[in-house]
């Protein structure tokens, strides 16, 4: 009886064991399994963060190469105020002022703003308009305030232009102090 005893108990503990395997087996594989499936949702989540990061960047890449184009062109070159400015381009496309005065200095954020008011007579619609894009893309950062046009009684093909343009610079390299 002891014998018979001794054999289910061994044979019972290999059926045990064999069970305890079995269960340990199917819970590691169910753990396994889950872990998996959170390292795939948190993996793609990352992907998407990755990818939106990268869309960031590209973002601010091209936000810096604009700042950087304007700071280069705010000190490319060193001018000596707004009516040296206008007064090179008034001379480059032969036109004369009538009047050319500086009006205000402004300071702002960082920025030095030169105000300068312009009159021209005679002068014909094509230089208008020749002289505003001159102005507008100019390699020194100016800008059109005001601008107003008349007609002369002698002749309505020629025009009166009146405006206000400004330079914009840096403290130090457009001639203002602080």
């Amino acid at each position: 009886m002891k014998l018979l005893i001794s054999k289910i108990m061994l044979s019972d503990r290999y059926t045990l064991i064999t069970a305890a395997l079995v269960l340990l087996l199917v819970v590691f594989t169910f753990i396994t399994f889950i872990s998996a499936n959170n390292l795939k949702s948190e993996n793609e989540g990352l992907n998407t963060q990755l990818k939106e990061m990268e869309m960031l960047g590209e973002g601010f890449f091209y936000i810096k190469d604009m700042i950087e184009s304007k700071e280069k062109k705010i000190g490319l070159t060193n001018v000596s105020g707004v009516v040296p400015a206008l007064e090179q381009m008034l001379n480059s496309m032969g036109l004369e002022a009538k009047i050319i005065k500086p009006l205000e200095k402004k300071r702002t954020k960082g920025f030095t703003e030169e105000d300068a008011e312009l009159q021209i007579e005679n002068i014909d619609l094509n230089k208008i308009v020749n002289l505003l894009y001159k102005i507008e893309n100019s390699p020194v950062p100016m800008k059109i305030k005001t601008a107003h046009i008349k007609t002369t009684f002698e002749n309505p093909n020629v025009f009166i232009l009146s405006m206000t343009a400004s330079l914009i610079g840096k403290p130090g390299t457009t001639g203002i102090t602080p």
